[in-house]
């Protein structure tokens, strides 16, 4: 893993127009990748002449992959963006889509049988390990079966035994092993249409600058950080930023969206808040927000959104705030808008 990459200028966030495939348009998505032309009910990705990112050389005909071929399926929404910042805006390069609907947090969400069954039919898959059994067995599935490429965007990543679970696989919420995700699917793009190979390698190349950048704006609000813990009333998703940063995340919720808090786990967090002087509650913004809002009230705190990046959503999110969250928000959004302002109020870096 390279840690030490480095970009020089100003801060850059290139913001693609993609369309977002979530929703009804799940199964007009899917019915494209059963046959139909992916592009017929999504609109051609848009150019953007002020797009500073390096997309590599133009590519001009017709593809060596059909429309079936073409179609990626993401198993959540940060992979999703991952690959479609690596796909870049070519009309003969795979064309990606993310399966979790708007709305539904990709930790817990599960498809029906015949959505699996329509992933057979795209031309890759992109899916990481032991995140949820769901991908796990479709990805060994249609690996038995050949003719869909398979890219784990795990490969290669070690999960470690964190305070939230033994074997955390959250590694995508560090910007640092973020960047060896996008590798892994640039590989695996690269190896699926060779055609475009060098177009997403140097696409995913220019979009780990930018994270890489992310990784570098963070470490700088945790140096300036008056505060080093931060208390999350939802999933704990977040345990990989204790390890990168030195965060200490105390959660009364263990890592499924489904877990529940006991009183004597409230208890030990109004505990910790007292004893560190910690005045906010932050919770998962693809989740209910009840928790949260009484653990505020008990302890005086003030509410803050975080988002892992595994929830799409059109409009505000349901708990504190005015923040007003896009659907088609990659990654970067979701850091830059969500987590980094969060993050700088939490931990008294202001």
């Amino acid at each position: 893993m390279n840690t030490d990459r480095q970009r020089d200028g100003s801060k850059v966030i290139s913001r693609r127009n993609f369309t977002l495939l979530t929703g009804s348009a799940v199964a007009a998505g899917l019915a494209g990748c059963a046959g139909d032309d992916p592009q017929n009910d999504t609109g051609t990705p848009a150019t953007d002449d002020d797009d500073t990112t390096t997309t590599g050389d133009d590519t001009n005909g017709a593809s060596a992959l059909d429309a079936d071929e073409r179609t990626v399926i993401a198993s959540m929404p940060a992979l999703w963006d991952f690959t479609r910042q690596i796909a870049g805006e070519g009309d003969d390069t795979v064309q990606p889509l993310n399966i979790v609907p708007v709305g539904e947090h990709g930790h817990d969400w599960n498809p029906e049988p015949a959505t699996v069954e329509a992933i057979d039919n795209a031309g890759g898959f992109v899916y990481m390990r032991d995140f949820a059994s769901w991908q796990d067995d479709a990805a060994a599935t249609i690996e038995a079966e050949g003719g869909t490429a398979v890219i784990d965007a795990s490969a290669g990543i070690d999960f470690f035994d964190s305070p939230a679970e033994d074997n955390d696989e959250h590694w995508w919420v560090d910007p640092v092993y973020a960047q060896d995700g996008v590798e892994n699917i640039a590989d695996g793009l690269a190896e699926m249409d060779q055609d475009n190979a060098d177009y997403y390698q140097d696409n995913a190349a220019a979009f780990n600058e930018d994270i890489q950048e992310l990784h570098e704006d963070f470490q700088d609000i945790v140096d300036r950080a008056e505060l080093t813990s931060i208390v999350v009333a939802t999933h704990d998703s977040f345990q990989w930023w204790n390890r990168q940063y030195g965060i200490d995340v105390y959660s009364p919720v263990g890592t499924s969206p489904d877990d529940a808090a006991t009183p004597q786990d409230v208890q030990e967090v109004e505990e910790v808040m007292e004893e560190e002087g910690i005045e906010h509650v932050l919770y998962d913004v693809g989740e209910p927000g009840q928790l949260a809002e009484s653990l505020a009230e008990e302890t005086d705190a003030e509410i803050l959104p975080l988002s892992p990046v595994e929830t799409q959503i059109d409009g505000t999110p349901p708990v504190g705030g005015d923040l007003v969250m896009e659907p088609d928000w990659g990654y970067l959004e979701h850091f830059y808008e969500i987590n980094l302002p969060t993050l700088e109020q939490a931990l008294q870096a202001e």
